[in-house]
């Protein structure tokens, strides 16, 4: 959006109805005076493009596209069978047959106008698409609208998420305990046989694919025996690991732990990340305003000049 706005805000004012003008004005002064960081190019294109609206348009159509994704694991993580996330009274609402029951409407209403703003943006493409290139009422009083509703209920989406979320309440012990079920970190225990016995991987995937094999038809029998047998029949050797060993090496804290690369899981790789984006986010907020306090000062030039005239 920001990289949209230094190419949107440009103005076309002096390129007329087309062609410009043969009075000398001074379109670089005007451009400055309405808080634009400077006139537009082609006095045609100008009047004609509407690639002003449809960048930003589809960097927010990118955004929303995204952000419903997560509203949607949002809602399902707040079902009663999940139940791993609980918001706050003020953004749930009662049944109206289930006293008990809280649903989470704000996240549903935040869904339901996200969709709505996403449907605008494809609206707006479609409606700019086969007009012809010229300044036509297709592309600026029925379309200049719509562009501003995108905007408005984008935002009203992603606020109500964002107010929701600061009441968000997680229950860590459930989300862990589900992570390590149905050999969800199968692989690490493949890749520690690499990093310990320098097996080829596919050998290693192939111990760890027999071991649960072999513990879906016999549930009794110690995850240790079946990595030896299998180990030895794929390999000719057996590989012996304690079931305290595997039951470390299987568990999900372990798996996110020892996933340490750049963009990874792994604890101080996520806090590294979160502060780079906290570090981002400050320098968007810190150019947000200068962007809106030059369109302030702008206003307020634009005031003292015609005033003195």
């Amino acid at each position: 959006m920001k990289s949209a706005y230094e190419r949107t805000n440009r103005s076309p004012l002096g390129a007329c109805a087309i062609t410009g003008t043969g009075f000398p004005i001074d379109r670089e002064l005007t451009a400055r005076l309405l808080g634009f960081s400077g006139p537009t190019g082609n006095t045609y294109g100008s009047i004609a493009t509407a690639d002003y609206l449809l960048e930003s348009a589809s960097a927010t159509g990118v955004l929303l596209a995204g952000f419903g994704r997560f509203v949607q694991d949002l809602l399902l993580w707040s079902t009663a069978e999940f139940g791993y996330v609980r918001f706050g009274d003020g953004f749930v609402q009662t049944s109206s047959i289930m006293p008990q029951k809280r649903n989470p409407v704000a996240i549903e209403h935040a869904r339901a106008i996200g969709s709505k703003a996403l449907g605008q943006t494809q609206a707006i493409v479609t409606s700019i698409h086969n007009t012809p290139f010229g300044d036509i009422v297709d592309t600026e009083d029925d379309l200049q609208p719509m562009v501003f509703s995108m905007f408005r209920d984008a935002t009203r989406a992603v606020s109500v998420v964002a107010a929701a979320m600061a009441t968000a309440e997680f229950d860590a012990e459930s989300l862990e305990a589900r992570a390590g079920e149905g050999w969800t970190t199968l692989t690490e225990l493949a890749d520690t046989l690499v990093r310990d016995h320098q097996l080829p991987f596919r050998t290693a995937h192939a111990i760890a694919a027999h071991m649960v094999a072999s513990r879906k038809n016999d549930s009794a029998r110690p995850l240790a025996t079946l990595v030896a047998e299998a180990s030895a029949e794929l390999t000719g050797r057996a590989i012996v690991y304690s079931e305290a060993a595997l039951d470390r090496i299987l568990s999900p804290r372990h798996f996110v732990n020892v996933r340490k690369t750049s963009g990874g899981p792994a604890p101080e790789e996520t806090a590294r990340a979160a502060g780079a984006s906290r570090a981002t986010l400050d320098a968007d907020r810190a150019w947000w305003q200068s962007a809106t306090g030059a369109l302030t000062n702008a206003g307020r030039e634009l005031t003292e000049r015609s005033r003195a005239l």
